[in-house]
């Protein structure tokens, strides 16, 4: 099974500073970021506040969650990132299974509760909270088991959380001071996420999948209007896997005439290399809510 899997496995990106030194990962922390079509794995340097490593493989198709513990496999053996004993690691997991709560509404024993009424469990998930303090809420997700038992053999001090705390707490940590309306949209390879901000205040988040440009617009233009926005006024900001020569682009510029790309946190520093990737691109491996 492993041996058929490592065809079905590339290596998109291997960036790995001159400073990265096995010796001294006591200072570092891996944050692995885990979907069903991708995994990212960056190494931030906690004495110089610096990333200095950045991994990325991608599938040839999208699996299940027990089979990415397979193919976790064949990547960890392929991976410069993997065999080291790191003051933390924080791993992040992507799927649709979230809902937020307010920290005004939120009972610790109702956890599960709440994400079964926004999702549909399979039954052998962990629930695990993430505390998002720049919108005073909670992040309710599921995490698989076959995930939760991969990492926690292979890694000690794991932190878990979901991607879109890291993507709704960095777009609100930049616009805390910022009152005009703004919308974010973060385009991975299957599934997109739409950000409403206005007044300091995240007003609209959620998650859609899609296989067009044309399944694209449509969701984006629907939450567009249902939100009363003028697509001719809106600021609106890309993040993520997305370039100006996409479809997804040039569509999105068709209906929205205020199209710019987004930016990472820019508390963090990144190696020469890391400082070359569009400062768009990887936005949620590259969050200060890890760290």
């Amino acid at each position: 099974m492993i041996s058929e899997l490592k065809n079905r496995i590339s290596q998109k990106n291997c960036i790995i500073d001159e400073s990265f030194k096995g010796s001294n990962s006591q200072n570092y922390i891996l944050v692995l970021e885990i979907s069903t079509s991708e995994f990212y794995f960056t190494v931030f340097d906690s004495v110089s506040k610096k990333y200095i490593a950045f991994e990325s493989y991608e599938f040839d198709s999208s699996y299940n969650y027990d089979l990415l513990a397979d193919l976790f496999s064949v990547v960890e053996s392929q991976s410069s990132l993997t065999s080291l004993k790191y003051k933390t690691v924080s791993c992040s997991i992507v799927n649709e299974l979230a809902t937020l709560v307010p920290n005004a509404l939120y009972e610790e024993d109702r956890k599960k509760l709440y994400l079964k009424f926004n999702t549909q469990l399979q039954g052998n998930e962990f629930i695990l909270v993430d505390n998002i303090e720049t919108i005073d809420s909670k992040n309710i997700f599921a995490l698989p088991l076959s995930i939760k038992i991969k990492i926690d053999n292979l890694f000690s001090r794991v932190n878990y959380h979901h991607y879109s705390s890291s993507l709704i707490h960095d777009v609100t940590s930049q616009n805390k001071n910022v009152d005009s309306a703004k919308l974010y949209i973060n385009v991975e390879k299957n599934h997109f996420e739409i950000l409403f901000l206005n007044k300091q205040k995240l007003n609209f988040y959620n998650s859609f999948k899609y296989t067009s440009a044309e399944d694209y617009i449509y969701y984006l233009l629907f939450v567009i209007e249902q939100l009363s926005l003028n697509p001719e006024h809106i600021e609106l900001f890309l993040l993520g896997r997305i370039e100006k020569n996409d479809a997804i682009y040039s569509i999105t510029y068709k209906y929205i005439k205020n199209v710019k790309f987004g930016s990472k946190t820019n508390s963090n520093d990144y190696c020469y290399q890391l400082q070359t990737l569009p400062k768009h691109s990887y936005f949620t491996i590259f969050s200060s809510f890890y760290l």
